[in-house]
């Protein structure tokens, strides 16, 4: 008996294993997921006690392994919501900042290269090669061929205009009255005279 079932299980289901592979390929997302289906679809077709019974061996084995398919995705979806549920309880530190501070850094960000991008041409280039490259006055003149005093013309001409951009659009108030001694960077070099 032990024979026979062997048999029929080589010749009626083992022979579907492509087919198999590529139908549940839709159900899952990696291949060692198809194995683990394939290999526990096998284990239920081989302990079924009626085989012989069986019209179409073919449609029975793919329907084992859809429903298992399912099965699976059902219990991946409790497991993922659980899982959720569960982050409340924890106490999970993070190095970052909290989500809104970093949106309202990035809205921050935006509006001052916002800023830097209405300075006139010459302006511009002087202030970024300054204040982002930090490039010194020597470097900036060698690159744009303009004397150290039009350097520090630009520079202080762009954190004016820079200051008070960010002031019309509401943001330099805020981080002036939120603390008096962090003024963005580079705003705090207006009289630095480099």
């Amino acid at each position: 008996m032990a024979d026979e079932r062997h048999e029929w299980f080589l010749n009626q289901i083992f022979r579907h294993r492509a087919a198999l592979y590529r139908y549940l390929r839709k159900f899952t997302s990696g291949a060692e997921d198809i194995e683990d289906l394939v290999q526990e679809t096998y284990v239920r077709v081989y302990a079924l006690s009626y085989t012989q019974a069986v019209d179409s061996p073919r449609a029975l084995l793919f329907r084992i392994a859809h429903n298992m398919a399912v099965e699976r995705a059902r219990r991946q979806k409790s497991q993922a919501t659980d899982s959720v549920a569960d982050l409340e309880r924890l106490t999970v530190y993070s190095s970052d900042a909290p989500a809104d501070e970093q949106i309202d850094a990035r809205r921050r960000f935006e509006s001052f290269c916002a800023a830097v991008d209405r300075l006139p041409p010459l302006c511009r280039r002087v202030f970024v090669l300054r204040k982002v490259y930090r490039l010194s006055h020597d470097e900036i003149a060698e690159v744009l061929g303009v004397s150290h005093s039009t350097i520090e013309k630009h520079v202080a001409k762009g954190l004016i205009r820079c200051r008070d951009y960010l002031r019309e659009a509401g943001l330099l108030d805020a981080i002036e009255s939120k603390d008096r001694g962090d003024a963005p960077r580079g705003l705090q070099d207006v009289g630095d005279g480099e």
